[in-house]
């Protein structure tokens, strides 16, 4: 079956659309969130994701009133901000919920580091990397 030549662009101007709408919209925060994640997190936990958010959707705001200057800046915004942007405030919302049920104050506990790997521990190996360094000296 062909597609009319007129249909194109109006499949194109609906998909702007709902991109355009995904940055408001609860379902697509849910989509792109699992809400009942942060209830597994500990404050530590909670409070990196939530200032990690944070910064996030200043970052992006930035980035959007950048682009919203020139022209077409509606359209690049549809397409390249507005879904991290809405990711990052489910983000936020949600893990700063989390904290809120848990008694936790994600302003001021600090966010968690990295931890160390433990004496001996290594990354993943290279390919062609062999085993004989981890096992003793063992051949294969």
């Amino acid at each position: 079956m062909r597609v009319p030549t007129f249909a194109r662009p109006i499949g194109g101007l609906v998909a702007l659309t709902v991109c355009g709408c995904a940055a408001d919209s609860t379902v697509v925060e849910d989509l792109m969130v699992v809400p009942s994640y942060y209830d597994t997190l500990a404050c530590p936990e909670l409070t990196a994701q939530f200032q990690g958010a944070s910064a996030r959707l200043k970052e992006l705001t930035a980035l959007r009133e950048k682009a919203g200057q020139g022209p077409g800046g509606m359209v690049a915004n549809a397409l390249a901000y507005n879904t991290e942007y809405a990711r990052a405030e489910a983000t936020k919302k949600y893990s700063e919920a989390a904290a809120n049920r848990k008694g936790c104050d994600v302003a001021k506990t600090p966010p968690v580091s990295a931890k160390p790997k433990p004496d001996g521990a290594t990354g993943p190996r290279r390919r062609g990397e062999h085993l004989e360094p981890a096992l003793g000296g063992i051949s294969q």
